[in-house]
C-alpha cells in the first residue's frame, strides 16, 4: 500500500462523502411533499422512509469485498450513478412503487459511497494522517447534509421539490466525470470477491472489539438524532418548534468537533481523545437533564455533538491501520455492525419510558470507552 497521501484520491473521497450526506437527508426534506403529492397516510410514508436504511445496510455490506477485489473506480462510479438514478426517479416518478424503488436506490448507492469513501481515505493516507483525514471526511458529510435543508427550505416555497431533487441528482452524476480521471488505489485481492473474509473477520478479537465500539457509537448517534427532540419536548416540557431547533445544534457540534479532531489526532493518543469525547457527550446529556432554560438545552445538544463526533474517525482509522490488506472488507464488517447497533438502540428507546433515555445515552458512552480501552490494552500488551 502506498504511504504517500494522494491529493486527487482524497478529493474524490471528500466529493463522494459530500454526496452521501446530501442523499442521506434528502428523504426527510422531501417526505412532506411526497405525502401531499401522493396522499400518503403515515403508515405508507413510514414504510417508504424505512427503505432508505435498508438500502444503506445492503450498500454497506457489499462495498468492502467489491473494492478489495476490483478497486475503487468501478464502485465509486457505479454507486454515484445508482444514487443519481434514485434521485431522478424520486423527482419524476408518478407511482408510489417507483418512489419506493428510488428511495432504496438512494440508500444503496449512498451506503456504498459512505463505506467506500471511508476505506478510500484510509488507503490514501499514511499511518500518521489516517485518523485525521477520516475526521476531515466527516466535515464533508456534514457539509452535504447541511446543504439540503439550507437550500431546500427557502426554495421549496417557490420551486417544486422535483426540480430541486433533480438538480441534486444531476450534480451527483457530474461527479462521475471527475472520478473517471482519478488514479485510484489498485485492487488488493487478485482472484475472487472476498465475501468469505467477512466471516473470517468475525473470528478476529480486535475486529469484534472495534466493531462493537461502533455498535454503541452508531446507536448513540442514532438515538440522539432521532429522539433528543422528543425528550426535550415531552420530558423537559419545551415546545416542539424549539426542540427541533435545538436538535440542529448537534450538527453544529459535530462540524466543530471534526475540524478540531483532525488536528488533535496528530498530537494526542486516540484513547485519550475518545475518552474525553465521551465524557463531553455525557456532560451534554447532563446539561439537558438539568436544563431549566432554552439556553442550557441548546448548550447540551451542541456539547453532545461536539463529544461523539470523534469516535468514527478514530475507530475506522484504527481498523485501517490493522487490516490494510483487506481494508474495504474490514470497513464493511464494522459499518454493518454499527448500523445494527443504530437500529437496535432506536428500537430500545421506542420501548422504554422516555425518562430512561439519558441512561441509555450514558451506558452507550461508557461502553464505547470500555471496549476501545480493552482493545488499546490488548494492543499494548501484544
Amino acid at each position: 500500500m502506498k504511504q504517500k497521501t494522494n491529493g486527487s484520491v482524497l478529493a474524490a473521497g471528500f466529493i463522494g462523502m459530500t454526496f452521501f450526506g446530501l442523499a442521506f437527508v434528502v428523504m426527510g426534506a422531501v417526505l412532506p411533499s411526497l405525502i401531499t403529492r401522493f396522499s400518503l397516510d403515515n403508515a405508507v410514508a413510514s414504510t417508504i422512509a424505512g427503505l432508505l436504511p435498508v438500502g444503506i445496510l445492503v450498500g454497506s455490506l457489499m462495498f468492502g469485498p467489491i473494492v478489495d477485489r476490483y478497486g475503487y473506480k468501478l464502485l465509486i462510479v457505479c454507486s454515484s450513478v445508482v444514487t443519481a438514478i434514485g434521485l431522478e426517479m424520486l423527482a419524476f416518478s408518478s407511482e408510489v412503487s417507483l418512489i419506493r424503488l428510488s428511495i432504496f436506490l438512494i440508500g444503496l448507492g449512498g451506503g456504498s459511497l459512505n463505506g467506500l469513501t471511508n476505506a478510500l481515505i484510509s488507503d490514501a493516507s499514511n499511518d500518521h494522517s489516517r485518523a485525521s483525514n477520516l475526521s476531515i471526511l466527516g466535515i464533508f458529510y456534514a457539509l452535504g447534509a447541511i446543504t439540503v435543508p439550507l437550500i431546500y427550505a427557502p426554495l421549496s416555497k417557490s420551486v417544486p421539490y422535483t426540480t430541486i431533487v433533480s438538480f441534486a441528482g444531476a450534480l451527483v452524476a457530474l461527479s462521475v466525470l471527475y472520478f473517471l480521471f482519478v488514479k485510484f488505489p489498485e485492487e488488493k485481492q487478485k482472484q475472487g470477491v472476498p465475501f468469505g473474509k467477512l466471516l473470517t473477520l468475525a473470528k478476529e478479537p480486535v475486529m469484534l472489539l472495534l466493531s462493537f465500539v461502533l455498535f454503541f457509537q452508531s446507536g448513540l448517534e442514532g438515538i440522539l438524532n432521532s429522539w433528543i427532540s422528543t425528550y426535550i419536548n415531552t420530558v423537559k416540557g419545551l415546545d416542539t418548534e424549539f426542540a427541533l431547533y435545538a436538535l440542529g445544534f448537534i450538527s453544529v457540534g459535530i462540524l466543530t468537533s471534526r475540524i478540531l479532531t483532525s488536528y488533535l489526532l496528530k498530537v494526542f493518543p486516540k484513547l485519550t481523545i475518545l475518552t474525553i469525547s465521551m465524557l463531553i457527550t455525557s456532560l451534554g446529556m447532563g446539561l439537558i437533564v438539568l436544563a431549566d432554560s432554552k439556553f442550557s438545552a441548546i448548550a447540551g445538544t451542541f456539547t453532545m455533538g461536539l463529544g461523539y463526533a470523534s469516535t468514527f474517525p478514530i475507530v475506522l482509522g484504527t481498523i485501517g491501520d490493522k487490516f490494510k490488506e483487506i481494508s474495504g472488507t474490514a470497513f464493511s464488517f464494522a459499518l454493518v455492525i454499527g448500523l445494527t447497533g443504530n437500529t437496535l438502540l432506536n428500537l430500545l428507546v421506542g420501548i422504554v419510558p422516555m425518562a430512561a433515555f439519558p441512561v441509555i445515552v450514558l451506558v452507550s458512552a461508557f461502553m464505547v470507552i470500555l471496549l476501545f480501552s480493552v482493545n488499546d490494552f490488548r494492543s499494548r500488551k501484544a
